[in-house]
Protein backbone atom coordinates (compact mmCIF):
# COMPACT_ATOMS: atom_id res chain seq x y z
CA UNK A 1 0.00 0.00 0.00
CA UNK A 2 1.64 3.50 -0.98
CA UNK A 3 2.14 5.58 1.81
CA UNK A 4 1.52 9.31 2.56
CA UNK A 5 4.74 10.64 1.43
CA UNK A 6 6.53 13.01 3.73
CA UNK A 7 6.73 16.57 2.66
CA UNK A 8 9.56 19.16 2.64
CA UNK A 9 10.29 21.08 5.46
CA UNK A 10 10.91 24.93 4.91
CA UNK A 11 14.66 24.26 5.32
CA UNK A 12 14.11 21.49 2.37
CA UNK A 13 12.35 23.88 0.15
CA UNK A 14 15.60 26.39 0.26
CA UNK A 15 17.62 24.11 -0.27
CA UNK A 16 15.95 22.95 -3.32
CA UNK A 17 14.73 25.53 -4.94
CA UNK A 18 17.82 27.93 -3.55
CA UNK A 19 20.76 25.98 -3.52
CA UNK A 20 19.96 23.59 -5.83
CA UNK A 21 21.37 24.89 -9.23
CA UNK A 22 19.33 23.35 -11.51
CA UNK A 23 16.70 23.77 -9.51
CA UNK A 24 17.43 27.54 -8.91
CA UNK A 25 17.48 27.87 -12.75
CA UNK A 26 14.15 26.27 -13.18
CA UNK A 27 12.89 28.67 -11.43
CA UNK A 28 14.63 31.96 -12.08
CA UNK A 29 13.75 31.24 -15.37
CA UNK A 30 10.19 31.03 -14.66
CA UNK A 31 10.05 34.29 -12.75
CA UNK A 32 11.95 35.74 -15.70
CA UNK A 33 8.96 34.84 -18.18
CA UNK A 34 6.12 36.26 -15.33
CA UNK A 35 8.24 39.70 -15.25
CA UNK A 36 8.59 39.78 -19.03
CA UNK A 37 4.78 39.39 -18.63
CA UNK A 38 4.76 36.35 -20.70
CA UNK A 39 2.77 32.60 -20.89
CA UNK A 40 4.55 29.93 -20.37
CA UNK A 41 3.91 26.32 -19.19
CA UNK A 42 5.55 24.27 -17.07
CA UNK A 43 6.16 20.28 -16.64
CA UNK A 44 6.78 19.29 -13.31
CA UNK A 45 5.83 16.47 -10.94
CA UNK A 46 2.27 16.15 -9.09
CA UNK A 47 4.08 15.64 -6.28
CA UNK A 48 6.19 19.16 -6.53
CA UNK A 49 3.60 21.30 -7.81
CA UNK A 50 1.93 22.62 -4.64
CA UNK A 51 5.61 23.38 -3.60
CA UNK A 52 6.84 25.01 -7.12
CA UNK A 53 3.89 27.23 -6.45
CA UNK A 54 4.38 28.60 -3.27
CA UNK A 55 7.92 29.24 -3.92
CA UNK A 56 7.34 30.75 -7.48
CA UNK A 57 5.01 33.25 -5.44
CA UNK A 58 7.99 34.26 -3.60
CA UNK A 59 10.17 34.69 -6.10
CA UNK A 60 7.92 36.61 -8.15
CA UNK A 61 7.08 38.76 -5.59
CA UNK A 62 10.82 39.12 -4.29
CA UNK A 63 11.18 40.73 -7.61
CA UNK A 64 7.86 42.80 -8.24
CA UNK A 65 5.51 42.69 -4.84
CA UNK A 66 3.10 44.39 -6.13
CA UNK A 67 1.86 41.64 -8.43
CA UNK A 68 -0.71 39.20 -7.38
CA UNK A 69 -0.79 35.38 -7.86
CA UNK A 70 -4.08 34.08 -8.36
CA UNK A 71 -4.78 30.53 -8.70
CA UNK A 72 -6.97 28.33 -10.69
CA UNK A 73 -7.57 25.18 -11.97
CA UNK A 74 -8.28 24.24 -15.72
CA UNK A 75 -11.66 22.31 -14.98
CA UNK A 76 -14.28 21.81 -17.75
CA UNK A 77 -12.76 24.20 -20.15
CA UNK A 78 -12.41 22.40 -23.43
CA UNK A 79 -11.88 25.56 -25.57
CA UNK A 80 -10.13 28.66 -25.37
CA UNK A 81 -13.01 30.46 -25.22
CA UNK A 82 -14.42 29.00 -22.51
CA UNK A 83 -11.13 30.05 -20.40
CA UNK A 84 -11.39 33.43 -21.61
CA UNK A 85 -14.81 33.76 -20.44
CA UNK A 86 -13.47 31.90 -17.39
CA UNK A 87 -10.82 34.46 -17.08
CA UNK A 88 -13.18 37.24 -17.64
CA UNK A 89 -15.67 36.67 -15.01
CA UNK A 90 -12.53 36.12 -12.54
CA UNK A 91 -11.08 39.26 -13.41
CA UNK A 92 -13.07 41.75 -15.48
CA UNK A 93 -17.40 41.18 -15.40
CA UNK A 94 -17.95 43.98 -17.72
CA UNK A 95 -15.33 42.78 -20.54
CA UNK A 96 -16.90 42.76 -23.94
CA UNK A 97 -14.82 40.68 -26.71
CA UNK A 98 -13.67 41.88 -29.67
CA UNK A 99 -14.83 39.17 -32.03
CA UNK A 100 -12.72 40.90 -35.17
CA UNK A 101 -9.83 40.33 -33.16
CA UNK A 102 -8.71 37.22 -34.62
CA UNK A 103 -8.32 36.06 -30.89
CA UNK A 104 -9.63 36.05 -27.99
CA UNK A 105 -6.72 35.52 -25.60
CA UNK A 106 -4.84 38.48 -28.02
CA UNK A 107 -7.53 40.69 -26.97
CA UNK A 108 -7.68 39.37 -23.28
CA UNK A 109 -3.57 40.36 -23.63
CA UNK A 110 -4.42 43.89 -25.39
CA UNK A 111 -7.36 44.97 -23.08
CA UNK A 112 -4.51 44.19 -20.03
CA UNK A 113 -7.47 42.18 -18.01
CA UNK A 114 -4.83 40.08 -16.40
CA UNK A 115 -2.52 43.72 -15.52
CA UNK A 116 -0.83 43.58 -12.45
CA UNK A 117 -1.68 39.47 -11.93
CA UNK A 118 0.73 36.71 -12.54
CA UNK A 119 -2.11 33.75 -12.96
CA UNK A 120 -1.12 29.95 -12.25
CA UNK A 121 -3.13 27.30 -14.09
CA UNK A 122 -3.01 23.86 -13.32
CA UNK A 123 -4.24 21.72 -16.19
CA UNK A 124 -5.34 18.18 -15.19
CA UNK A 125 -6.04 16.58 -18.65
CA UNK A 126 -5.33 17.74 -21.88
CA UNK A 127 -5.98 21.20 -23.40
CA UNK A 128 -4.27 20.71 -27.11
CA UNK A 129 -6.01 24.44 -27.63
CA UNK A 130 -3.32 26.21 -24.85
CA UNK A 131 -0.76 25.62 -27.75
CA UNK A 132 -2.49 28.47 -29.52
CA UNK A 133 -3.54 30.02 -26.30
CA UNK A 134 0.08 30.54 -25.11
CA UNK A 135 0.82 32.12 -28.62
CA UNK A 136 -1.44 34.23 -29.17
CA UNK A 137 -0.95 35.91 -25.54
CA UNK A 138 2.50 35.76 -26.19
CA UNK A 139 2.48 37.44 -29.90
CA UNK A 140 1.02 40.52 -28.02
CA UNK A 141 3.96 43.29 -27.07
CA UNK A 142 2.62 45.04 -23.70
CA UNK A 143 4.78 45.84 -20.69
CA UNK A 144 1.93 45.27 -18.51
CA UNK A 145 -0.51 42.67 -19.52
CA UNK A 146 -0.02 40.43 -16.92
CA UNK A 147 1.32 36.63 -16.89
CA UNK A 148 0.56 33.00 -17.02
CA UNK A 149 1.99 29.88 -16.22
CA UNK A 150 0.20 26.65 -16.59
CA UNK A 151 1.20 23.35 -15.09
CA UNK A 152 1.13 20.97 -17.57
CA UNK A 153 2.66 17.79 -19.14
CA UNK A 154 0.73 17.58 -22.45
CA UNK A 155 2.05 20.28 -24.87
CA UNK A 156 4.88 20.31 -26.70
CA UNK A 157 8.50 20.82 -26.06
CA UNK A 158 8.45 24.44 -27.64
CA UNK A 159 5.48 26.14 -25.35
CA UNK A 160 7.04 24.16 -22.18
CA UNK A 161 9.37 24.51 -19.46
CA UNK A 162 10.51 21.15 -18.59
CA UNK A 163 12.48 20.58 -14.93
CA UNK A 164 13.83 17.57 -16.53
CA UNK A 165 15.83 20.22 -19.03
CA UNK A 166 17.24 21.89 -15.98
CA UNK A 167 18.20 19.45 -12.90
CA UNK A 168 20.68 16.89 -13.41
CA UNK A 169 20.97 13.47 -11.41
CA UNK A 170 23.97 15.41 -9.42
CA UNK A 171 21.59 18.17 -8.57
CA UNK A 172 20.06 15.28 -7.39
CA UNK A 173 22.13 13.63 -5.80
CA UNK A 174 23.45 17.16 -4.05
CA UNK A 175 20.58 17.12 -2.14
CA UNK A 176 19.80 13.60 -1.33
CA UNK A 177 23.47 13.76 0.52
CA UNK A 178 22.46 16.88 2.38
CA UNK A 179 19.23 15.43 3.24
CA UNK A 180 21.09 12.49 4.51
CA UNK A 181 23.87 14.00 6.62
CA UNK A 182 22.57 12.84 9.80
CA UNK A 183 22.00 8.95 8.85
CA UNK A 184 23.68 6.50 10.61
CA UNK A 185 25.15 4.99 7.25
CA UNK A 186 29.11 5.28 6.46
CA UNK A 187 30.31 8.37 4.36
CA UNK A 188 30.43 5.43 1.22
CA UNK A 189 26.89 4.12 2.26
CA UNK A 190 25.49 8.00 2.21
CA UNK A 191 27.06 8.29 -0.82
CA UNK A 192 25.64 5.55 -2.88
CA UNK A 193 22.37 5.84 -1.08
CA UNK A 194 22.24 9.39 -2.58
CA UNK A 195 23.49 8.23 -6.44
CA UNK A 196 20.68 5.26 -5.92
CA UNK A 197 18.12 7.95 -4.91
CA UNK A 198 18.90 10.23 -7.77
CA UNK A 199 18.44 7.72 -10.27
CA UNK A 200 14.68 6.69 -8.66
CA UNK A 201 13.84 10.19 -7.53
CA UNK A 202 14.08 11.38 -11.10
CA UNK A 203 14.16 15.41 -10.96
CA UNK A 204 11.24 15.68 -7.95
CA UNK A 205 12.28 16.98 -4.63
CA UNK A 206 9.18 15.34 -2.64
CA UNK A 207 10.28 12.09 -4.35
CA UNK A 208 14.25 12.16 -2.86
CA UNK A 209 13.01 13.41 0.74
CA UNK A 210 11.29 10.15 0.69
CA UNK A 211 14.03 8.12 -0.67
CA UNK A 212 17.04 9.43 1.10
CA UNK A 213 16.79 7.48 4.24
CA UNK A 214 18.53 4.73 5.43
CA UNK A 215 15.90 2.28 4.41
CA UNK A 216 16.73 2.54 0.59
CA UNK A 217 20.21 1.05 1.90
CA UNK A 218 18.97 -1.66 3.71
CA UNK A 219 15.81 -2.82 2.65
CA UNK A 220 15.00 -0.44 -0.76
CA UNK A 221 12.50 -2.73 -2.39
CA UNK A 222 9.92 -2.38 0.52
CA UNK A 223 10.61 0.99 0.69
CA UNK A 224 9.83 1.59 -3.23
CA UNK A 225 6.71 -0.21 -2.62
CA UNK A 226 5.91 2.65 -0.01
CA UNK A 227 6.49 5.38 -1.85
CA UNK A 228 5.85 4.28 -5.65
CA UNK A 229 2.46 1.81 -4.57
CA UNK A 230 1.38 -0.09 -7.61
CA UNK A 231 3.33 2.60 -9.63
CA UNK A 232 6.79 0.59 -8.73
CA UNK A 233 8.21 -1.41 -11.06
CA UNK A 234 10.62 -3.75 -9.54
CA UNK A 235 12.93 -4.01 -12.99
CA UNK A 236 13.43 -0.66 -12.86
CA UNK A 237 14.40 -0.73 -8.88
CA UNK A 238 16.28 -3.78 -9.52
CA UNK A 239 18.44 -2.32 -12.86
CA UNK A 240 19.10 0.81 -10.73
CA UNK A 241 20.51 -0.63 -7.89
CA UNK A 242 22.42 -3.32 -10.18
CA UNK A 243 24.18 -0.01 -11.87
CA UNK A 244 25.01 1.84 -8.96
CA UNK A 245 26.65 -1.62 -7.36
CA UNK A 246 28.61 -1.31 -10.64
CA UNK A 247 29.59 2.54 -9.93
CA UNK A 248 30.32 1.64 -6.71
CA UNK A 249 31.61 -1.55 -5.98
CA UNK A 250 33.87 -2.46 -9.18
CA UNK A 251 36.37 0.43 -8.33
CA UNK A 252 36.88 -1.31 -4.70
CA UNK A 253 37.21 -4.78 -6.02
CA UNK A 254 39.57 -3.83 -8.85
CA UNK A 255 41.86 -1.90 -5.87
CA UNK A 256 41.40 -5.13 -4.06
CA UNK A 257 42.57 -7.23 -6.83
CA UNK A 258 46.17 -4.94 -7.54
CA UNK A 259 46.81 -4.97 -3.42
CA UNK A 260 46.84 -8.78 -3.30
CA UNK A 261 49.19 -8.89 -6.19
CA UNK A 262 51.45 -6.23 -4.51
CA UNK A 263 51.25 -8.26 -1.22
CA UNK A 264 51.97 -12.23 -2.96
CA UNK A 265 54.08 -10.66 -5.86
CA UNK A 266 56.55 -13.46 -5.03
CA UNK A 267 54.49 -16.51 -4.65
CA UNK A 268 52.33 -15.49 -7.44
CA UNK A 269 55.83 -15.06 -10.06
CA UNK A 270 56.36 -18.68 -8.84
CA UNK A 271 53.02 -19.98 -10.96
CA UNK A 272 54.22 -17.88 -14.19
CA UNK A 273 54.10 -18.38 -17.50
CA UNK A 274 51.04 -20.05 -17.10
CA UNK A 275 48.32 -20.16 -20.26
CA UNK A 276 44.30 -19.59 -19.33
CA UNK A 277 41.69 -21.71 -20.21
CA UNK A 278 41.07 -19.28 -22.98
CA UNK A 279 44.68 -19.68 -24.23
CA UNK A 280 45.72 -15.92 -22.76
CA UNK A 281 49.67 -16.33 -21.99
CA UNK A 282 49.76 -14.89 -17.88
CA UNK A 283 53.46 -14.02 -17.98
CA UNK A 284 53.52 -11.14 -14.80
CA UNK A 285 51.41 -11.38 -11.83
CA UNK A 286 49.22 -7.78 -12.75
CA UNK A 287 48.13 -10.15 -15.84
CA UNK A 288 45.88 -11.44 -13.55
CA UNK A 289 42.21 -11.40 -13.00
CA UNK A 290 40.33 -12.25 -10.12
CA UNK A 291 39.24 -15.12 -11.66
CA UNK A 292 42.77 -16.39 -12.52
CA UNK A 293 43.83 -15.35 -8.68
CA UNK A 294 41.25 -17.50 -7.73
CA UNK A 295 41.77 -20.62 -9.66
CA UNK A 296 45.91 -20.69 -9.99
CA UNK A 297 46.14 -19.23 -6.47
CA UNK A 298 43.68 -21.40 -4.35
CA UNK A 299 45.06 -24.57 -5.93
CA UNK A 300 48.59 -24.04 -4.34
CA UNK A 301 47.44 -21.93 -1.41
CA UNK A 302 49.09 -18.72 -1.97
CA UNK A 303 47.03 -16.53 0.20
CA UNK A 304 46.70 -16.58 3.32
CA UNK A 305 43.21 -17.24 4.88
CA UNK A 306 42.55 -13.36 5.20
CA UNK A 307 43.65 -12.86 1.82
CA UNK A 308 41.68 -15.73 0.53
CA UNK A 309 38.42 -14.42 2.26
CA UNK A 310 38.87 -11.53 0.67
CA UNK A 311 39.60 -12.57 -2.41
CA UNK A 312 36.50 -15.33 -2.27
CA UNK A 313 34.53 -11.92 -1.45
CA UNK A 314 35.47 -10.03 -4.16
CA UNK A 315 35.91 -12.68 -6.65
CA UNK A 316 32.43 -14.14 -5.96
CA UNK A 317 30.87 -9.80 -6.13
CA UNK A 318 32.81 -9.16 -9.42
CA UNK A 319 30.87 -12.04 -10.88
CA UNK A 320 27.26 -11.94 -10.14
CA UNK A 321 27.94 -8.41 -11.10
CA UNK A 322 29.37 -9.07 -14.67
CA UNK A 323 26.17 -11.47 -14.76
CA UNK A 324 23.44 -8.26 -14.38
CA UNK A 325 23.37 -9.48 -10.61
CA UNK A 326 22.90 -7.22 -7.84
CA UNK A 327 24.63 -8.20 -4.62
CA UNK A 328 22.75 -8.49 -1.25
CA UNK A 329 23.32 -5.33 1.34
CA UNK A 330 25.54 -7.47 3.55
CA UNK A 331 28.38 -8.65 0.58
CA UNK A 332 27.87 -4.94 -0.38
CA UNK A 333 28.52 -3.92 3.52
CA UNK A 334 32.14 -5.90 3.47
CA UNK A 335 33.34 -4.68 0.32
CA UNK A 336 32.27 -1.16 1.18
CA UNK A 337 34.39 -1.90 4.34
CA UNK A 338 37.47 -3.08 2.15
CA UNK A 339 38.91 0.32 1.64
CA UNK A 340 40.17 0.09 5.22
CA UNK A 341 42.03 -3.25 4.18
CA UNK A 342 43.30 -1.71 1.09
CA UNK A 343 45.11 0.86 3.21
CA UNK A 344 46.49 -2.01 6.04
CA UNK A 345 48.87 -2.69 2.81
CA UNK A 346 49.67 1.25 2.24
Amino acid sequence: MKKQLTTLTRTDLEEWWERVPGARRFMKTLGDEAEKNRAAAIDISDEDAEDFISIFTEEVQRRNYLLVIERLTLDGASAMNEFVTTLAEHFEPSYLPDLLSGSLMADVARKKILSGYVLVVKVPGRASWLTELISDFNRVEDVDKGALIFLTSELPAQFTFRLTDFVTPYDVQFFAINLLETARLSQTEKLYTATLTAKLAKTSAVLTKNLSTPELYFDGARLMEEVFGEEFNRRTFERAVWETQIQFALPIVETVREKLIARNLIDLKKLLPVTDEFGKTLSSPWDMELRHLHYYGGNVKVFSQTDWDVLELVYRARNDLSHLESIETDRLEKIFSLTEFCSSFD
